[in-house]
């Protein structure tokens, strides 16, 4: 979840992220015999621009336990193996460290193969910047710093998480190499404002301050565009909120191509409190100029409700609140309401259908389901959730994160809900002709852990019944890992889990260099006296066979005094153990200490490199 700021905009930026309230736990820790190295990926966000033709994000541990990106490409209903997201140069080792609010965050793909990914990075001084990156015809070039605008602040502080005064939400693109990413970066005044990036032609320009309202104060401003939409024409819509000059947090409206403008501040539904904290969330448009936004407000009582705002031709036309379910909590009492919209598609102009979340009156988080028709959008429904869901004094935390639709009536949402077991499990809930269908519980793939902690993340459908999905669970393991899912023809295929990016060179070597010099209470003479043996613990990054042998002087010349050997099936933590030689046995039983010289080598396959890695060392 990318914080932008403390205070007023929390909200907006976990919508923005896509973050379900009642979201997949964090995995569970490995058991591992080697110091901790963090495990699992995720899954963050899809764009599939035809049927089974698809990109996603999302975050991964390396060999090391460093925090990567990764991408991942669906061509011709086919998932590959994931890549590694390449940042720009001077990134620190680190570089999509999710705890510093570093990582991809938002793709947009207007054509196979041809996708646009935004973000933020690490760099080797510990400061985060902006990233952008561009795949042509399947390949993901290294990631372009973000070049912030003239008035940016230049020597970043931290504020909440936001250390190097720019943060970017979301990207659309009209066309291959022609996009806009929006967020919001700090100015040397120390104010946020909002900002626009155009990729204009496969090149990334300098980013912009979007404009602002007439009522928009000249100081203390804390601006940001969550959200955008671009179509093939070339015009995009951003929504977001500002600071009116009372101090309101309301909606932002900006429209243009090459030269943007705002609206003046979106109208708050009738219920709505003062300052009503007007949060747009998400964005489509069936139409240039035409769209649908989603989000929240605030009522007197302090209740979040689901927002539903329409624009045309770059002007706010209405705003209103969404109508619950009958088993609702009342929103006209203190706090006992929370309802939000995270999600909104539109395959044709009056015919949207939006997805959230909303509390009932047993306290429970459920699954809403909102349909226009016409124009006119209709009463919520609830989800109808699987047989095992949890009922009764066990609370429910059931919700909804993505929508996408087809055509007017044939939509796939997906979200999480809670079983009878007290597991996260990911949900589908699917629309056909108009009529929403019973949820059913999402397949995962095989080895998947029986205390679970899953969920769908996102869905993009090209036709009725002809969907993909991403989202997350843990594995055998307990590690936190991405899955894919592919319906055609309306059935829901198998589950299979990301294929992790390879290891990279110089993670197999410096994974095979940590474990050269000994360690703990064997790491001693007298220990190889008694055991003859020395075990080294070493994390492989990959398959392969590593090797590690101790070589001394003895009478002038090289001996070699002890060795071992071990196969790595896959990643993970394996013992290497190195027994003494008749020469190393001798030389431990009459020498109070050793100098040794370590060399270890791993093997990853035929035709492939081999890596090397050595040390010095004395023990006594």
């Amino acid at each position: 979840m990318r914080q932008l700021r403390a205070g007023c905009l929390s909200l907006l930026v976990g919508l923005a992220a896509g973050g379900l309230v009642a979201g997949p736990a964090a995995a569970a820790s490995k058991p591992s015999l080697a110091p901790a190295i963090p495990a699992g990926a995720q899954l963050l966000a899809l764009s599939c621009p035809s049927s089974g033709n698809c990109g996603a994000i999302g975050s991964y541990y390396d060999g090391l336990g460093d925090n990567q990106a990764l991408f991942v490409t669906q061509a011709a209903g086919r998932w590959h193996r994931a890549v590694q997201a390449q940042p720009p140069a001077g990134a620190a080792a680190s570089p999509f460290k999710s705890s510093r609010g570093a990582g991809l965050v938002g793709i947009s793909c207007p054509a196979p193969g041809q996708c646009t990914a935004v973000g933020s990075y690490t760099a080797a001084n510990a400061v985060d910047h902006g990233v952008l990156y561009q795949e042509h015809n399947g390949h993901w070039d290294r990631g372009v710093p973000l070049e912030l605008p003239a008035n940016a602040i230049r020597t970043p502080q931290a504020h909440g998480g936001i250390a190097d005064g720019v943060s970017l939400s979301a990207v659309s693109c009209s066309s291959p190499g022609n996009c806009l990413a929006v967020g919001q970066y700090e100015t040397k005044a120390e104010v946020l404002e909002p900002l626009l990036v155009r990729e204009r032609n496969g090149r990334w320009l300098r980013g912009v301050r979007a404009p602002l309202p007439a009522d928009a104060p000249v100081k203390a401003q804390d601006a940001a565009l969550l959200t955008v939409s671009c179509a093939p024409s070339g015009a995009c819509t951003a929504a977001g909120a500002y600071l009116n000059s009372l101090g309101h947090e309301v909606g932002l409206l900006v429209t243009g191509s090459g030269h943007f403008s705002a609206s003046p501040s979106a109208p708050a539904p009738s219920d709505a409190s003062s300052d009503p904290r007007t949060i747009p969330a998400a964005i489509a448009c069936p139409a240039p100029g035409l769209c649908t936004i989603v989000g929240t407000y605030l009522n007197p009582l302090q209740n979040s409700l689901g927002l539903l705002l329409g624009e045309s031709a770059g002007a706010w036309q209405s705003a209103s609140g969404t109508t619950l379910p009958g088993d609702a909590a009342p929103a006209g009492t203190f706090g006992d309401q929370n309802t939000v919209l995270s999600s909104v598609s539109c395959p044709q102009a009056g015919a949207c259908t939006a997805v959230g979340w909303y509390y009932d009156n047993g306290e429970n988080s459920q699954g809403l389901l909102l349909d226009q028709s016409g124009g006119v959008w209709q009463p919520g429904s609830e989800v109808t959730l699987p047989a095992n869901a949890v009922k009764g004094l066990q609370k429910q935390a059931a919700g909804l994160d993505s929508v996408s639709c087809s055509s007017p009536g044939n939509c796939l949402a997906t979200g999480v809900y809670t079983t009878i077991a007290l597991d996260n499990q990911g949900l589908l809930v699917s629309e056909t002709n108009g009529v929403w269908q019973p949820a059913i519980e999402a397949p995962l793939p095989r080895g998947a852990a029986l205390s679970q902690s899953a969920a769908t993340v996102a869905s993009d459908c090209t036709g009725p019944g002809d969907c993909s999905v991403i989202g997350d669970y843990l594995d055998g393991r307990g590690d936190l890992q991405g899955y894919t899912l592919t319906e055609r023809a309306g059935s829901f295929g198998r589950a299979r889990a990301l294929v992790l990016p390879p290891a990279s060179a110089t993670e197999a070597r410096l994974s095979l260099a940590a474990i050269l010099r000994p360690h703990g209470p064997g790491a001693h003479l007298e220990q190889l006296r008694k055991a003859g043996t020395y075990t080294y613990i070493y994390e492989a990054v990959k398959p392969g066979t590593a090797t590690a042998s101790w070589y001394s002087r003895v009478a002038g010349g090289r001996v070699l005094i002890a060795s071992g050997r071990v196969h790595a099936r896959g990643a993970g933590a394996l013992a290497l153990v190195l027994r003494l030689t008749p020469a190393g046995r001798a030389l431990i039983a009459s020498s109070a200490s050793v100098h040794i010289s370590a060399q270890a080598t791993f093997r990853s396959g035929a035709g492939q490199p081999a890596q090397h890695a050595g040390a010095s060392f004395t023990l006594s």
